[in-house]
């Protein structure tokens, strides 16, 4: 017991000092770099071309990467400084021709995600013909990056988590599972430079030809705070490897076991929505228990359902440290999580109302399952496999291999998070976030026509509920059209392509000025037959 109550003191002195290092560097910053004014605006039309153009943002950002797209289509990256900035200038080549233009740029915010918008000025008059827009993101490398963040997360939790496990809990135990927790160890530290990759491409909003290149690799690395965080990740990752080589019994090997716990934390803490949120002084020393305890319940697992199959002397005490000990952590793993959740949320609506709030209550579940699951274990099974139990034994076993698939879930689940912003983050400019939507009908055929959103600049138009005659069909093709005829505006058209949820999406389309805009849908019912519903959105001004 002795034992038991020295590494709990050492521990919770060590989680103590951490998270008052992390309290006094926390300094307030903003939940995402907003763009709140730019100069020429959205949607100008200027008689002269500009020399310049200044983008202005709510807090320092990095620039990562800005195209400029001519009236013929033609796209030339335009220089950036490297200096981060609340303010970037962008200087624009000289001469530009008479047309409509479309600035696409991309920067790092202060939590380390990637930020990116589009710009829309005239010079002389608009074009008739909008030219073609540049993609924010490639699905591809979207997919990539989850991959590699998912990999990674598994690493440290089953690698890093294991090691704090033999090191402080199981000691006493034959060393069942080592070669799993080493080959986590190795798997997390082999994907982190794929991470870095994968960074760099959603960084610029690259396709995964954009490995081939150096740029995206140094902004991967250096461009955001995410750099720096898989940069500690893997650094946890060698100390821990280093504590299982130094012995998890002896005294230096526990205390690299705890290095590796907290640079874990760290890490975790350094990068994303909620280290920026404020106020940090609470929020990220909230995020940091809230992984280190992560570590030392989930990444428990693995290494405890090997200890169970291996059995031996030593299982009756390993259970009894794990069921004592895992209460208190798990308390601070939900008061943490509790925390960020409302930070993060900030009204109940939002749980089902927004895509974070609906991976939030997707992970909840998990959760809740996890525990009961838990509790079942420590309640009804753990008193008889102390007292030697085999039948007890087994279904303990079989009950932690449900709970690790569990936590698989939780940890793919929490991947979404990184595409996804909080509520917080929506509430603070609401009109980014906005959709207007009509329903319209025509010769039997009716839809739902919304625009996303319904602002100037960057925009996609969505048909949903599309009926013929009362009953849902799939069309051969839909396309959709919106011109602004009282300026000579458009058309601009574009394909509509059906989503797996059914709901057609139109996306590309650049509106540089507010006001009402025309949107035509035309349906292609079949080889002889199209209607064209036909309705209006009123589109607002950007906000400044």
């Amino acid at each position: 017991m002795s034992g038991l109550h020295d590494w709990m003191l050492r521990i919770s002195a060590a989680l103590c000092a951490a998270v008052f290092a992390l309290t006094l560097s926390a300094a307030d910053a903003s939940a995402h770099a907003q763009l709140i004014s730019a100069e020429p605006f959205d949607g100008a039309v200027l008689t002269t071309a500009p020399e310049q153009l200044t983008l202005a943002f709510s807090e320092p950002v990095r620039p990562l990467v800005a195209r400029l797209i001519h009236p013929d289509g033609r796209a030339e990256i335009l220089k950036l400084s490297a200096d981060k900035g609340a303010v970037i200038v962008l200087v624009l080549p000289s001469s530009l021709e008479n047309g409509t233009h479309i600035l696409s740029w991309r920067a790092a915010s202060s939590d380390g995600h990637p930020i990116g918008g589009g710009l829309v000025f005239s010079v002389g008059a608009p074009s008739a013909v909008a030219p073609a827009t540049i993609a924010q993101f490639d699905l591809t490398a979207r997919i990539g990056l989850w991959s590699a963040r998912f990999l990674l997360l598994l690493g440290l939790i089953v690698g890093v988590g294991g090691t704090a496990f033999y090191a402080l809990i199981g000691r006493s135990a034959s060393i069942a599972g080592a070669r799993i927790v080493t080959g986590a160890l190795f798997a997390g530290l082999a994907v982190a430079p794929l991470l870095v990759g994968f960074q760099g491409l959603d960084a610029f909003g690259s396709p995964l030809s954009g490995l081939a290149t150096a740029d995206v690799w140094e902004t991967g690395l250096w461009a955001t705070s995410y750099g720096s965080s898989t940069l500690l990740a893997a650094m946890a990752i060698c100390v821990a490897y280093a504590a299982g080589q130094a012995g998890y019994r002896s005294r230096f090997g526990t205390l690299l076991a705890i290095a590796a716990l907290l640079l874990v934390g760290v890490a975790v803490a350094s990068a994303g929505h909620a280290s920026a949120a404020p106020p940090r002084y609470l929020t990220v020393p909230a995020l940091f228990l809230h992984a280190v305890t992560v570590l030392l319940w989930i990444g428990a697992l693995v290494p405890l359902g090997a200890v169970l199959i291996a059995g031996g002397a030593a299982l009756p005490f390993v259970i009894q440290r794990f069921s004592r000990i895992v209460p208190a952590i798990v308390g601070v793993l939900a008061l943490s999580g509790l925390l960020l959740a409302i930070v993060q949320v900030q009204s109940i609506p939002a749980l089902w109302n927004t895509d974070y709030g609906r991976v939030l209550l997707a992970k909840l579940a998990l959760v809740v399952a996890l525990l009961l699951l838990a509790a079942v274990n420590r309640l009804y099974l753990t008193a008889p496999v102390v007292a030697g139990d085999a039948s007890a034994t087994r279904r303990l076993t079989r009950s932690v291999g449900t709970e690790i698939v569990l936590a698989a879930a939780v940890i793919a689940v929490l991947g979404l998070w990184r595409f996804t912003p909080p509520p917080r983050t929506i509430a603070a400019n609401p009109a980014l976030f906005e959709i207007q939507e009509v329903r319209t009908q025509k010769e039997g055929i009716s839809a739902t026509l919304s625009i996303h959103p319904p602002i100037v600049g960057p925009a996609r138009v969505e048909i949903g509920s599309l009926l013929l005659d009362g009953k849902p069909f799939q069309p051969i093709g839909v396309s959709v059209d919106l011109d602004k005829p009282s300026y000579g505006i458009g058309p601009f058209t574009r394909e509509a392509l059906r989503a797996s949820d059914g709901i057609y999406r139109a996306e590309g389309f650049v509106l540089p000025l507010d006001g009402f805009w025309i949107v035509r849908v035309t349906v292609l019912v079949s080889d002889f037959r199209s209607v064209t519903l036909m309705d209006v959105f009123d589109v607002q001004r950007a906000p400044q």
